[in-house]
């Protein structure tokens, strides 16, 4: 799209792009205030990108001079990426609009320990599926992006070791879709991409060091320093997971025992539950999931810990205590503004959510604890696909695709 153009330009171009992403809606004066740009070179550049069809402009804003001032933002029409996702029991997939908009979503279910040519060849049929679905709504697609965890490269696109799939070892996931698609292709750890998604569409738009922590089948932790993502090389960072937090706990998939992950994690929640319920505990969440201990999931404890169940509470109460002590630790390391808690525990967990805020509030230093901000998102959709989007954008307007 942008081949045509000097090395000059299209730098400068990239970075109009990038801080368009990152305000989500911005005016040419702020544009030439945060990169040095002379007027007339903003309203040079803006005209190419916005006739190319990136970035278009907004509604506009009365200032008190009586001026209006018009915003500039992507234009969600120009196409969309492909973002996958890799769950412990499914492969979620979207199309999703520069905007952050998902356009389309669909699913596979997968299971754990599932032999890597079978899990494959599900992903193959995501892909292929969302491929079709692009080009039926008449849509250009950027890249492909995955998000996993585990041992990455993130830079070469391959997934070394995956460890809830049975023989996967060095899968070099950007060779094969390029190959098979034709289009740029790229991988990223899933809790990262969860960070990325709180940065440029969720609370951490505007916010230069934040957290997202992901607590669902697996549990770990997005970090955003000075404005920018931090990445590690092989995708291991934040993993507070995989931290002591029980001597002498179960042993955990990493190979330690005692991890965060095992006692917080929705099949220990889900397990602990039904525990409970067969040995004669008295609760209404049996109610909620048909008197059948095999039904039980986690959205019906925690609707019955919003009700006030005494059984439930007690269950995520000793989540709480766990989540909120190893948060503290990282609000004393990193000072945050904002710790984002997500992911199908947390969703709509208010007990569980006010217990980890009061204790880190009441535990971390007086300076940190009286400014950050401890806050659980309202569901929309999987942010961590919007994050996935927001990677391929970042790399395409840096040139690594042109």
């Amino acid at each position: 799209m942008l081949e045509k153009y000097k090395s000059i330009q299209k730098d400068r171009m990239a970075a109009i792009l990038n801080e368009v992403l990152s305000a989500r809606q911005i005016t040419r004066g702020e544009l030439g205030r945060r990169l040095s740009l002379s007027p007339s070179s903003v309203v040079k550049y803006l005209k190419e990108l916005i006739e190319l069809g990136l970035v278009r402009e907004s509604g506009a804003e009365e200032t008190s001079g009586g001026r209006r001032r018009t915003f500039l933002e992507f234009d969600p029409h120009v196409g969309v990426n492909i973002s996958v996702i890799f769950n412990l029991s499914s492969l979620e997939g979207a199309l999703i609009n520069p905007a952050g908009e998902t356009l389309f979503r669909t699913s596979m279910e997968v299971f754990n320990q599932i032999p890597s040519e079978i899990l494959l060849n599900k992903l193959d049929e995501l892909i292929e599926n969302l491929v079709k679905q692009a080009k039926a709504i008449g849509k250009r697609i950027f890249g492909i992006g995955v998000g996993i965890g585990d041992y990455l490269d993130m830079e070469q696109g391959i997934s070394h070791y995956y460890e809830r799939a049975a023989g996967w070892k060095e899968i070099n996931l950007k060779e094969r879709y390029e190959a098979i698609h034709g289009y740029p292709f790229f991988l990223i750890n899933d809790i990262d991409s969860g960070a990325l998604g709180e940065k440029y569409y969720g609370m951490g738009v505007g916010l230069s060091n934040f957290v997202c922590v992901w607590v669902a089948e697996t549990v770990g932790m997005g970090i955003v320093l000075n404005g920018d993502i931090y990445l590690a090389k092989n995708g291991f960072v934040g993993e507070i997971g995989h931290t002591r937090s029980v001597e002498n706990g179960t042993l955990c998939v990493c190979g330690n025992t005692g991890c965060l992950e095992t006692v917080i994690n929705e099949e220990y929640v889900i397990g602990r539950c039904r525990e409970g319920l067969s040995s004669g505990v008295k609760s209404s969440v049996l109610d909620l999931c048909g008197g059948d201990v095999q039904n039980l999931d986690i959205e019906s404890i925690i609707e019955a810990s919003n009700r006030g169940d005494r059984f439930c509470r007690n269950i995520f109460g000793e989540t709480a205590r766990f989540l909120g002590d190893k948060l503290t630790e990282v609000a004393n390391i990193l000072n945050p503004e904002l710790i984002s808690l997500r992911g199908p525990v947390i969703q709509n967990n208010f007990f569980l959510v006010e217990n980890v805020e009061r204790i880190i509030k009441n535990q971390a230093l007086n300076p940190i604890c009286n400014e950050i901000r401890i806050e659980a998102a309202p569901y929309e959709g999987d942010i961590r696909l919007s994050g996935i989007s927001s990677y391929i954008l970042s790399k395409y307007f840096k040139q690594e695709i042109l």
